[in-house]
């Protein structure tokens, strides 16, 4: 069986009619069961290079093959982010007038192999792993900002997707919090053969990650893995 979840081939993302390159020629390849941790100052690019992987921004260059499957060879996009991607984002986009839990299933809610129950039980275990369990029928719109960020993550798992791309998911977390939302993502990856990609300033992101990617005005500049 291949191990190479995603391979990006001199992918380029330019702002300004083309004369800003925000992502530069960049090639990478990730295996399962892998952790990376793509690090490097504010504005080198990080986030845009996650958006162009999910396809949530265009690509002016360069290709991308998802576990071997070319984005043009994908029939409906909106399923195969459901099923292969997870997505966590700097802002967490939940639905204010649902409730955390509401949120947590939103992700499954076009499923169609998951019992009703099952989708509850799935949502409430994983915001019991982010500490929510508690505030769990609250609406999202009146609970703190780093709890929407937890509900958030919470969310981005509830598929098990293949591939997690996480934009400085600690990154409005206190340390405790954090530590628990990073040892469900080593068990995760662990456990289930899965590999997350997360663009982060966290040096405890770091220190859990098999492979450090540093990034640097849009170019990846090496690739650093742990014994």
């Amino acid at each position: 069986m291949n191990d190479t979840i995603l391979e990006v081939r001199g992918l380029s993302r330019y702002f300004d009619r083309g004369l800003t390159p925000a992502v530069d020629h960049v090639s990478l390849t990730l295996e399962r069961g892998k952790i990376y941790a793509l690090v490097g100052p504010s504005g080198c690019g990080k986030t845009t290079l996650l958006h162009c992987i999910g396809n949530l921004e265009n690509r002016d260059g360069g290709s991308i093959r998802y576990a071997g499957k070319a984005p043009e060879d994908i029939r409906s996009w909106p399923k195969f982010r459901r099923e292969f991607l997870g997505f966590v984002f700097q802002f967490h986009y939940l639905i204010p007038t649902l409730t955390l839990q509401e949120n947590v299933e939103s992700a499954l809610q076009w499923s169609g192999t998951v019992p009703v129950h099952e989708k509850r039980a799935r949502s409430a275990a994983l915001l019991e792993t982010v500490g929510l369990q508690h505030k769990k029928d609250m609406f999202a719109e009146n609970v703190s900002g780093g709890e929407r960020q937890r509900a958030a993550i919470a969310r981005a798992f509830a598929n098990a997707p293949d591939l997690v791309l996480a934009d400085e998911p600690t990154g409005n977390v206190d340390s405790k919090t954090g530590a628990m939302i990073l040892d469900y993502m080593k068990e995760y990856v662990r456990n289930e053969n899965k590999t997350i990609l997360i663009a982060t300033h966290d040096p405890d992101v770091e220190a859990i990650a098999d492979e450090i990617i540093p990034m640097k005005d849009g170019r990846i500049r090496s690739v650093s893995e742990r014994s």
